[in-house]
C-alpha cells in the first residue's frame, strides 16, 4: 500500500506556505524543529532530516529528488519512502503546503483524515479527554496583556509566595474544620448549585492565566476550552504556541500558570472563608477552595494525568510528547522481547529516556485506573445506577478497547507476516502463566499488625473507694509482692457515712426489740429495715477498708504520673496505674476491619517481635478478643503520631480514638519473653497458611465494594 502511494506522489513538487515557521530546538543536547502554522496554531516537531526535507519544498523539486538529497545529506539514517509520504501528509493536514495533491493520491490524506476523526471520536467518547472548545481569545490577550506586565516581575513572584505560603500555613491549622463533613458538604444540592455558578469564573481567570504568559513571551492563542475528567470539569487551552519557545522554563511556566492562578485564587478564598460568617459568601469561598485546591493539585495539576501538570513535567525533562511515546516505547519492547519484531526503532533516544518513559507509561496508566475506580465509587455511593454506567463505559475505553486492539493487530497485522504462530503463542503463553501465578500458584499469606506490651488484666491497680491521695507508699518501678500496701486515699465524709449508718442500725435494733413485743407485723418491716441497713453499714465499712490500695498480684509498680498522684481525687473504678508482672506479658494487639475475618477464622499460628530485639521470634496465640468494634487504640503509639498505621480522631484530647473502627486482641506467648517495661511496641504476624494472590486481591475488591456500596 505505501509502496503504492510512493510511485503517486514521487513526481509531486512540494512547496510550503509562507506562514509555516520552523523553530531551531535542543531536548537533551539533541537537536529538534518545531514546526509553526500560524494560521491555524498548531506545531509539530520534526527530526533533522525532516527539517532538511521541508528546506527543500519549494516547488522546484520532485518528492523523489528530495528524498534522494535527504539520503545523501543523512547516510546514517534510514529514510524509506513511507517516512517521506508519512511527513507529506502530516504538512497537508497541517495546511501548511500549497496547492493540493494529485487526484490519484489523495487517499494518503484520507486515511489521516479518517484516522484524525477516528481519534477525535474515541477522544470524545473517554471519559478522561472530553474537550469542548469555547471561543478564539488571541485579539483579547493582544488588548489586554500590557496591563498586567507588572505580574511578571520578581517583586510579583515574592508576593505571590508569601500569599500562598501564609494561606497554606492557615489551612493546616483550620484543618479539621475545611475537611469535617466534606462528602456531606459538598454533594447536597444546594452546594452543587453554588459550585456550577463559582466554577466558570475560576475556570476562566485559569484560562486567561495560561493565555497571557504565552502573550508575555510574544505567542498566540486561538483556542480555549474545558474538558471533562468523569464529571470534573478541568480547563485546557491551546497553548502550542510555547512550543517554539526556546527555554524549557518558559514553556514550563505556560503550562504552570493555570495552576498557579488557581492556587493563588485558593489563597484568598480562604482568607473570605475564615473572616465572614456563615452565608453564601462564605459557601462560595469555599467551593472557590475546593477548585482551587484539591481539583487543581489532585487532577489538572498531577503529571500522571495528562492536564497542566504533564506538560509542565515533559518540558522539565525535555521529553517531548512524554505520554505518547512512553505508550510507544511499552509497545516496541512487548512487539521486540514477546512477538519478536526486531526491525522496529526505540522511540526513546537515549537511556535515560528509556528509563523515563517505561517508569512514566506504567505509572500514569495505574494512576489513571485508580483515580478512574475512585471516582466511579464515589458517584457510586450517591448515585448506584450512574456509577455501575459509568464504570462499564470507563472498563470499556480503558481496558476492552485497548484488549480489542492488540488482539485484531496479533491477527491482522503484516509486521506479523511469518512470526504470528509464535506471537500467539508467545501472548497465550504469557497470559496463561500471569493466570496460573495469580490464580493457582500459592503464596505465604499473613497478616502484619502492631501491638504493645502490656499487663494482664488482674494487674491493674483499681480504687475502690473514692477519695483524695493521701499518701504513696512505694515508688515507681519498684518490685511489689502480692497484698502490699501502694497508696492511702482520704474521704473525710466515709468516716461521718460509717458513724450515720452504725447510729442508724442501733436505732433500728432497739426498735426491733420494741416491736417483737408490742406488734408482731411492725416487727417483720423493722427486721427488713435493718437487714438494708446493716448492708450499707458493711458496705461503708468496706469502702473505708478500701482506701488503702493493696497490690493484686507481685510486679513491678507502673504509676503514670505518679508525681501527681498526692492531693488527686480519685474516682471509684479509676485505674491507677498497674502492677506489672513480666514473666508473663500480655500484648494488645490492634487489628483493622478488613482483616479481622482472616485473622479470626483462618490463623494457623502467631509469632510477635519485640522492636528492640527485633531477630527475636516468639510464638504466641490469641488469649482473648474484644468482641464488638471499638474506636479507642490500646496505646497511642499505635496512631499515625506515634509510628503506627491508625488515623486519630483530631478531637480526641487523649490520643486514642481512631476515625475507623478497630478490633482489639491480646496475644500471649507460648514460651518466656523477658519484657522490661510496659508499653513496648510488638510486631504480630497472624499466619494464615499458603494461597493464590488472585484470591486475595478478590477478597479486597469485595471489601472496598462492601464498604463503599453496601453489594
Amino acid at each position: 500500500m505505501e509502496q503504492g502511494i510512493w510511485y503517486r506522489v514521487a513526481g509531486y513538487r512540494p512547496e510550503l506556505r509562507r506562514h509555516a515557521r520552523i523553530y531551531r530546538q535542543r531536548f537533551r543536547g539533541r537537536l529538534t524543529y518545531v514546526l509553526q502554522d500560524r494560521t491555524s496554531g498548531r506545531h509539530h516537531l520534526c527530526s533533522p532530516s525532516a527539517y532538511y526535507m521541508m528546506s527543500l519544498m519549494d516547488g522546484s523539486r520532485t518528492v523523489a529528488q528530495i528524498r534522494d538529497m535527504a539520503c545523501e545529506a543523512f547516510p546514517d539514517e534510514v529514510i524509506d519512502q513511507s517516512e517521506v509520504t508519512k511527513l507529506l501528509a502530516m504538512l497537508f493536514r497541517s495546511d501548511v503546503m500549497q496547492g493540493s495533491l494529485p487526484a490519484d493520491a489523495l487517499e494518503l490524506t484520507e486515511r489521516g483524515d479518517r484516522q484524525s476523526r477516528r481519534n477525535r471520536f474515541l477522544r470524545f467518547l473517554n471519559p478522561l479527554a472530553v474537550r469542548i472548545p469555547l471561543l478564539d481569545p488571541d485579539d483579547f490577550l493582544t488588548a489586554t496583556s500590557p496591563w498586567l506586565r507588572f505580574l511578571f516581575t520578581r517583586w510579583a513572584a515574592l508576593v505571590y509566595l508569601l500569599i500562598v505560603g501564609y494561606a497554606v500555613v492557615l489551612a493546616g491549622a483550620h484543618w479539621k474544620e475545611l475537611t469535617e463533613n466534606i462528602t456531606d458538604r459538598v454533594m447536597v444540592a444546594e452546594n452543587l448549585l453554588i459550585m456550577l455558578c463559582v466554577f466558570p469564573f475560576v475556570k476562566a481567570i485559569h484560562e486567561l492565566g495560561h493565555g497571557y504568559v504565552v502573550k508575555h513571551w510574544g505567542g498566540e492563542v486561538h483556542e480555549i476550552g474545558i474538558m471533562f475528567l468523569v464529571f470534573i470539569p478541568v480547563p485546557y487551552v491551546d497553548a502550542s504556541a510555547a512550543a517554539a519557545y526556546s527555554g524549557k522554563w518558559q514553556r514550563a511556566l505556560v503550562g504552570a500558570a493555570g495552576i498557579l492562578v488557581e492556587l493563588w485564587l485558593a489563597s484568598l478564598a480562604l482568607f473570605v472563608w475564615l473572616t465572614v460568617e456563615e452565608g453564601i459568601l462564605r459557601a462560595c469561598a469555599y467551593n472557590v477552595m475546593l477548585i482551587g485546591g484539591v481539583s487543581t493539585l489532585f487532577f489538572n495539576g498531577n503529571p500522571l494525568l495528562r492536564y497542566d501538570g504533564y506538560y509542565v513535567l515533559q518540558d522539565i525533562l525535555e521529553i517531548p510528547n512524554l505520554g505518547s511515546r512512553s505508550t510507544r516505547y511499552i509497545a516496541y519492547q512487548v512487539k521486540k522481547r514477546l512477538l519478536g519484531i526486531l526491525d522496529l526503532q526505540s522511540p526513546a533516544h537515549s537511556k535515560t529516556e528509556a528509563r523515563w518513559m517505561l517508569f512514566y507509561g506504567i505509572a500514569s496508566f495505574l494512576y489513571r485506573i485508580t483515580v478512574v475506580a475512585a471516582i466511579v465509587l464515589f458517584v457510586a455511593s450517591q448515585y448506584f445506577v450512574v456509577g455501575v454506567l459509568l464504570a462499564i463505559w470507563a472498563s470499556f475505553l480503558m481496558l476492552g478497547l485497548p484488549l480489542i486492539k492488540q488482539a485484531l493487530f496479533l491477527l491482522r497485522a503484516s509486521a506479523l507476516r511469518g512470526r504470528r504462530v509464535r506471537a500467539l503463542s508467545a501472548v497465550g503463553g504469557s497470559l496463561l502463566l500471569v493466570a496460573l501465578l495469580l490464580l493457582a500458584v500459592p503464596l505465604p499469606y499473613n497478616t502484619l499488625a502492631e501491638g504493645v506490651v502490656w499487663t494482664p488484666g488482674e494487674g491493674a491497680i483499681h480504687s475502690a473507694s473514692q477519695g483524695v491521695v493521701e499518701e504513696v507508699y512505694v515508688s515507681r518501678g519498684e518490685r511489689v509482692g502480692d497484698g502490699a500496701p501502694l497508696l492511702r486515699l482520704y474521704d473525710p465524709y466515709l468516716d461521718t457515712e460509717v458513724e450515720v449508718h452504725l447510729a442508724r442500725v442501733r436505732e433500728l435494733e432497739l426498735r426491733m426489740d420494741e416491736q417483737s413485743v408490742l406488734d408482731r407485723v411492725g416487727a417483720r418491716v423493722v427486721e427488713e429495715q435493718l437487714r438494708q441497713a446493716r448492708a450499707d453499714l458493711e458496705q461503708a465499712l468496706v469502702y473505708r477498708r478500701n482506701l488503702q490500695i493493696t497490690s493484686a498480684g507481685s510486679g513491678e509498680l507502673v504509676l503514670p504520673r505518679a508525681a501527681d498522684l498526692p492531693g488527686k481525687f480519685v474516682q471509684r473504678g479509676e485505674i491507677l496505674g498497674y502492677v506489672a508482672g513480666f514473666d508473663t506479658p500480655v500484648v494488645r494487639v490492634a487489628v483493622g476491619q478488613d482483616v479481622i475475618e482472616q485473622v479470626r477464622n483462618h490463623t494457623d499460628s502467631v509469632e510477635m517481635r519485640l522492636v528492640q530485639r527485633f531477630a527475636e521470634v516468639v510464638p504466641a496465640r490469641v488469649l482473648h478478643e474484644v468482641p464488638s468494634l471499638s474506636n479507642m487504640l490500646p496505646s497511642p503509639a499505635l496512631s499515625t503520631r506515634g509510628g503506627g498505621k491508625f488515623l486519630l480522631d483530631a478531637a480526641d484530647p487523649q490520643q486514642r480514638r481512631v476515625l475507623e473502627s478497630i478490633f482489639n486482641l491480646e496475644v500471649v506467648p507460648l514460651e518466656a519473653w523477658p519484657v522490661s517495661k510496659l508499653g513496648m511496641r510488638v510486631y504480630v504476624k497472624f499466619s494464615h497458611g499458603w494461597e493464590p494472590v488472585g484470591w486475595r486481591l478478590y477478597r479486597s475488591v469485595r471489601r472496598v465494594l462492601l464498604r463503599q456500596l453496601d453489594v
